[in-house]
């Protein structure tokens, strides 16, 4: 009678993990997560960026991101991309609450820092308070390095030597947090391929997503190669290069999407030039995270699927001539 007892219990958490796991619509692209995360979980392709927007340093509130994933959700998006460090988490649990949407059907990111096991702990405590949620689909360590200001004897004093340390102690972490259940995957941001070699020297859990920068003047392949050796979904942020305010802070001429090859493809496709660059990512196998409290380009954002580009203009647009300085957020290849 005891087995049976437990047959059905192990039976019901089945059926209760099964109900938790993310349902895409069938409407939008998703990718099958491998590696760190739930068997049979899917990451829509598109999502929504809720960092800055607008001027240098702006970021979001609360109240912005609420409002701003509140309407994307109404569009039909179901990805939002957030961060502990992003301040407006809060926001984001209001509007997840008041979409009517239950939650196994949007697909929620958080970051935390590299800040080694006990913060890494803490810091998940409080991004699912903020968040107002039991679990995160994705939990990414935010950068490669050791935050300033952690105490864990790992990441502290925070040195050059200390790095790799810092770095596979906040990834077992995460590992826990991925065994209890409060993130249904795990993975990493702004990672060099060194740095991913150093989580997969643990031999334990392989990560199962990379977001980095990944636009037309900043491409790193190498380590997009990387990832799709190893399963690895690889995540872009600032696809559209951060035309609000990068040429501006950048002394760029123009955003990559004045770039006339991208310009004219938008023209021929009947297309906006930010539709033709997020195209020329996911044809490469790139899941996207464009960042807008703008409406219009949100509904844009979420559409760029019933058109391909050639060969080509693959080509074409990889082979834009960069500014000096390519790339908008800081430039990871020479941390330890």
């Amino acid at each position: 009678m005891a087995g049976k007892a437990l047959l059905v219990l192990f039976h019901v958490g089945l059926v209760a993990l099964a109900e938790d796991l993310f349902s895409p619509p069938n409407d939008q692209p998703s990718v099958l997560l491998s590696n760190a995360a739930k068997e049979g979980l899917r990451m829509p392709v598109a999502g929504i960026g809720t960092w800055g927007y607008g001027s240098p340093g702006e970021t979001w509130n609360d109240d912005i991101a609420e409002k701003a994933v509140g309407e994307y959700l109404k569009l039909g998006g179901r990805r939002i991309d957030g961060s502990l460090g992003y301040g407006d988490q809060k926001g984001v649990g209001r509007a997840m609450s008041l979409s009517g949407l239950t939650r196994s059907k949007i697909f929620l990111t958080s970051k935390v820092s590299c800040n080694g096991y006990n913060s890494t702990m803490k810091a998940m405590d409080q991004i699912l308070s903020d968040l107002n949620t039991t679990y995160v689909d994705l939990l990414l360590i935010h950068w490669p390095y050791g935050a300033y200001g952690s105490e864990d004897p790992a990441c502290h004093p925070l040195t050059p030597e200390k790095a790799a340390g810092c770095r596979q102690d906040t990834w077992k972490a995460l590992e826990a947090i991925y065994a209890s259940g409060r993130a249904h995957a795990i993975g990493v941001s702004n990672f060099q391929v060194k740095h991913l070699q150093n989580i997969m020297d643990m031999h334990g859990l392989i990560p199962a997503v990379n977001q980095v920068e990944f636009h037309p003047y900043w491409h790193e392949f190498d380590i997009l190669n990387f990832c799709t050796a190893n399963n690895i979904t690889f995540n872009s942020y600032s696809p559209l290069s951060c035309p609000d305010w990068a040429p501006k802070t950048h002394h760029w001429k123009h955003s990559a999407l004045q770039e006339s090859v991208v310009m004219d493809t938008a023209v021929k496709y009947k297309r906006t030039p930010a539709q033709v660059v997020q195209r020329w990512a996911w044809q490469q196998g790139v899941v996207l995270n464009p960042r807008t409290w703008n409406v219009t380009h949100m509904g844009e954002n979420l559409n760029v699927f019933d058109f391909e580009l050639s060969d080509d203009e693959v080509k074409q647009i990889s082979n834009v001539q960069a500014p000096e300085k390519a790339k908008v957020c800081p430039d990871t290849r020479n941390q330890p």
